[in-house]
């Protein structure tokens, strides 16, 4: 990892751009990134994602293509970090004469505790090649304690945390960037295993909770020291459930790392949930407890979200704001973002590749490259109003012009970091014109958004409808700076519409008199403009029908 860090401060030093340059997101106005100020944006690869990217295999030939083609897709979605499980049921994605191979990464492994011929290639050492030669991290990810989803690694005991050290040692031995751990403490389902006389504690016999914070923090006290004394730029992070008050109980001491040294170098909570949470989906679950890990942080280290691309596009009931929209991983970046953290990680690399999660990982990406979500709307006959939502960081936003939808664009204004529309002004009426948007921070442009277009033109009106005795009084909202408003009816509601009256600007209803007694009419109105003798109109209001009395 030294060398790594310092070929490419040496090629900076030098002028040269073209290593640099091929780490997602940098900028050549991000020297700063050498102090950890670059975004980290993470991915997950997890055990059970292993067998769906093609990773389980006998094959060294497979796994370099099946893992160079995890990171190509990892680098299309802006990832620069991957969390690779190395350590998921007390064994190994290494080559290791202590622990047995991963039975998700080899077909030959067994339930041996020594696995030095289970592997006909080293993983671990390929998934650091193709990382470093794509710019991105490695950091190694394990669970301490788990040895099966029944039964875990007792914490109480030295020996629990001599081996995990043991693991850890063995991993660093390759040039990972850094060690992590997930949350999985006190999480067995049946009990807890002391390796030097396989006694077990069963569940119900779990210790206090204070007493399950004081075992992990000892063992956690204990790597971290361990990591810093093998090599200081080795960062070690942990990845706690959102929950506050569940990690505590489960023996996650987050009070401690969050307001002590000697623990943790970053720590990344899994706030699972979007704003639209509860069966309502009024409550904004997910601000509130970035709101409150935020709160947590004495210490102010690193911290990076964890986002659940697993649960973008999918209906759930206790959480419906996964399927009301499309951007919740986009908008929690920017809350992120807003809140001072310092990235991100998406569980799981299997949802890169899945088709639910397309949407939601297409608007993440625009967020990373703070691409603008663009809308136009009408304002009047020569001027068009350009929204976009804000994306936190920026200094100010350009918005550009074209008369035609190939036509060259020029810059027509800039708005201040805090606008989120701009008006258009001195247009010629009844014209298309097309806009994009691109954000700004300082000197550095990012790239344009998408193109909307809109006519300049009156705004559509919106109109009601209310039955009378043999009439319908037709209403509208005023619709500003027009010369008048035309009233059309239909019998049918996707007939043909009839002009049936013409008023001025400041008439805002109509009553259609002498109509058929039980008879349904529908009614639609459109505004205009008269400029230089010729109307120029909106678009027809949507229809609205009753039945005459």
């Amino acid at each position: 990892m030294k060398k790594r860090i310092a070929a490419i401060i040496t090629a900076f030093l030098l002028g040269t751009s073209a290593i640099l340059g091929g780490i997602p997101g940098f900028k050549a106005e991000e020297a700063s990134a050498f102090s950890g100020s670059v975004e980290v944006r993470a991915v997950w690869l997890a055990y059970v994602d292993f067998e769906e990217l093609g990773l389980k295999t006998n094959s060294e030939t497979v796994f370099r293509s099946k893992a160079s083609a995890f990171f190509n897709k990892a680098k299309s979605n802006q990832i620069n970090t991957v969390y690779f499980h190395v350590r998921a049921f007390d064994d190994a994605a290494w080559k290791s004469s202590t622990f047995k191979a991963m039975s998700s990464l080899s077909s030959k492994a067994t339930s041996s505790k020594k696995a030095k011929d289970t592997y006909t290639f080293d993983p671990l050492k390929i998934m650091v090649e193709l990382a470093h030669k794509n710019g991105m991290e490695l950091h190694a990810w394990l669970n301490p304690y788990r040895i099966s989803m029944n039964y875990y690694l007792d914490p109480a005991y030295d020996s629990s945390t001599a081996r995990i050290r043991n693991a850890v040692k063995e991993v660093m031995a390759y040039d990972v960037d850094g060690i992590h751990f997930d949350d999985y403490f006190y999480h067995a389902k049946k009990g807890y295993k002391n390796r030097d006389n396989s006694k077990i504690l069963k569940v119900s016999q779990d210790p206090s909770a204070k007493n399950k914070r004081k075992y992990v923090n000892k063992m956690v006290k204990s790597v971290y020291s361990f990591i810093k004394t093998e090599d200081p730029e080795t960062v070690f992070g942990i990845s706690p459930q959102g929950n506050l008050d569940n990690c505590r109980v489960a023996g996650a001491d987050i009070d401690t790392w969050l307001s002590s040294s000697g623990y943790i170098d970053y720590i990344a909570p899994q706030i699972y949930w979007t704003d639209q949470w509860g069966s309502g989906g009024k409550t904004k679950m997910f601000s509130n407890r970035l709101k409150a890990w935020k709160a947590l942080n004495k210490r102010g280290i690193p911290m990076y979200i964890g986002l659940a691309s697993y649960r973008t596009g999918i209906k759930y009931s206790d959480d419906p704001g996964w399927s009301k929209k499309s951007t919740n991983l986009a908008d929690q970046l920017n809350l992120l973002r807003a809140g001072g953290c310092k990235g991100y990680a998406l569980f799981s690399a299997k949802d890169l590749y899945r088709s639910g999660a397309k949407k939601e990982l297409s608007n993440l990406k625009k967020m990373v490259r703070r691409i603008p979500r663009v809308s136009s709307a009408f304002y009047n006959y020569n001027t068009i109003q350009v929204k976009w939502n804000g994306i936190f960081g920026s200094s100010s936003y350009e918005i550009w012009r074209a008369s035609s939808k190939s036509g060259a664009y020029q810059k027509v204004g800039t708005a201040k970091a805090s606008a989120r529309s701009y008006k258009d002004t001195g247009l010629k009426a009844g014209k298309t014109y097309y806009y994009k948007v691109r954000s700004r921070v300082g000197t550095t442009s990012y790239p344009f958004s998408s193109v909307v277009s809109k006519a300049a033109k009156p705004k559509q009106p919106s109109i009601r409808t209310k039955a009378g005795k043999r009439k319908i009084t037709v209403s509208w909202k005023k619709v500003l700076d027009v010369s008048g408003y035309k009233v059309y009816r239909s019998a049918k509601k996707s007939g043909n519409y009839k002009l049936i009256k013409t008023v001025n600007s400041k008439t805002l209803k109509y009553t259609n008199k002498k109509l058929k007694k039980g008879k349904r009419y529908y009614y639609k109105v459109r505004a205009y403009k008269t400029v230089k003798g010729r109307k120029i109109y909106s678009a027809y209001s949507s229809c609205s029908g009753k039945k005459a009395k």
